[in-house]
């Protein structure tokens, strides 16, 4: 039986569960968006082209599966927090600036927003590491999120019935809501033959969203979380995370990722083709390598961040929803915003290129920072104001050299208004 304080602990670790994988989100973001999936490559040998065609195709369809499962894991994470009587905060959670810590790891493990590179893939295999099966639960001193949650799945054990006493308002399988692959995660095993070589990056009996009503259901959320991750503890591979062996853990994405990238022995021309140059940690003015962005795309790269905390912030407010309510926040904004007007926003972006003061070329990038709205009843329509600054500019031409439909607009002026009242969504 857990005192009022271990269940406060219980809580509060549950809220550090959910920063942390908020944390990653961009990470694994930021690198899939540097891959052109299908480049036009000026390289002769034809053999060659599509083997490097069908890894940056794979490259990004295992980014983005990966990417995907965390917003599951944070929300399953929030699920637990909602069945104990918590309230997860998202909004204006994640990082302030990159690099940043993974909370409460042992090390503080700093780690940054990257093109894709094989350090960078390295330091991903890093933080999805497997946990050894001798290794104590950590709550605060963590090297693996396996340790991390074990700690809070000790606790976990240790609830009883009563104690999960809100059952609702969680996100819940069965509406839709986490597709165990869409567009983004689907890659050709060969791009020669891309269609009849489709690959599922996710699998549909890895887990999904689940309902949490009492301990048990708890446990199997934060099995699912871990073994998404790092693989079954028992299997000294980790390779799989799911009972068919039909998906792999996100250590082994990760690493058959690297290993390819290795053997692919790419040249720096052949990286240009196919990987935008983004700077690290853009946007970041603690940063010494900061490459300081002209003035001309501070107002896009002000959408991208305000549509991603907007994004947040509607996950938040779905778990103080129910029903068609609760639908309409998550799965409309989740499915029109992140998938479709983030993804077009930062896709026209980094066509768009500037020089540093050195002379280096850089492709203007994303940098996830918190947007800070001057509240939950003007958000949606600060949010729409950039826009229409955004898209007044692209038309101008006003030298903005990145491609943004005018489409955009009206998809963002079709989200659903955090500011709730009652259980009453507003398109407004």
């Amino acid at each position: 039986m857990l005192t009022p304080d271990k269940l406060n602990d219980l809580r509060d670790h549950l809220q550090t569960a959910v920063e942390v994988e908020l944390s990653t989100i961009p990470l694994y973001l930021y690198t899939y968006y540097s891959i052109n999936r299908t480049p036009t490559l000026t390289i002769k040998d034809e053999n060659r082209a599509n083997e490097i065609n069908t890894f940056a195709n794979k490259a990004g369809g295992i980014l983005m599966s990966v990417a995907v499962e965390e917003m599951l894991h944070l929300s399953l994470a929030s699920n637990i927090l909602k069945a104990l009587g918590g309230s997860p905060v998202i909004y204006d959670k994640s990082p302030k600036n990159y690099p940043t810590n993974l909370l409460h790891h042992k090390d503080g493990f700093s780690i940054g927003l990257t093109k894709l590179t094989q350090s960078q893939l390295q330091k991903f295999m890093d933080v999805e590491k497997p946990a050894p099966v001798e290794e104590d639960p950590q709550g605060d001193q963590w090297e693996t999120l396996g340790q991390f949650y074990e700690y809070i799945a000790n606790l976990v054990k240790q609830t009883e019935e009563w104690d999960y006493s809100n059952p609702d308002n969680q996100l819940v399988d069965g509406r839709g809501y986490y597709a165990p692959n869409n567009i983004d995660t689907v890659y050709a095993k060969d791009a020669a033959q891309s269609s009849s070589t489709v690959q599922y990056a996710n699998s549909d009996d890895s887990g999904g969203l689940k309902q949490i009503k009492n301990k048990e259901d708890a446990l199997a959320a934060i099995t699912e979380i871990s073994e998404q991750g790092e693989g079954f503890r028992t299997d000294p591979t980790h390779k799989y995370d799911d009972p068919s062996h039909e998906e792999e853990s996100h250590w082994f994405k990760y690493s058959e990722l690297n290993t390819k990238f290795f053997e692919l022995e790419l040249t720096d021309e052949e990286k240009k083709q196919f990987i935008f140059n983004f700077p690290e940690n853009p946007g970041n003015p603690e940063n010494p390598n900061n490459v300081e962005l002209p003035i001309k795309y501070q107002p896009v790269v002000d959408l991208c961040d305000a549509v991603y905390s907007y994004l947040l912030w509607m996950t938040e407010m779905s778990f103080t929803l129910k029903g068609t309510a609760q639908s309409s926040m998550f799965y409309i904004g989740m499915h029109k915003g992140m998938i479709f007007i983030l993804d077009k926003i930062i896709g026209g972006m980094r066509r768009a290129t500037y020089k540093d003061e050195k002379g280096n070329e850089w492709n203007l990038a994303p940098t996830f920072k918190n947007f800070t709205f001057s509240s939950k009843e003007t958000a949606k329509k600060e949010l729409v104001a950039l826009a229409e600054l955004v898209i007044l500019e692209n038309k101008l031409k006003l030298e903005t050299e990145y491609e943004l439909s005018e489409d955009i607009l009206q998809r963002i002026k079709d989200l659903p208004d955090v500011n709730v009242v009652g259980n009453k969504v507003s398109f407004a």
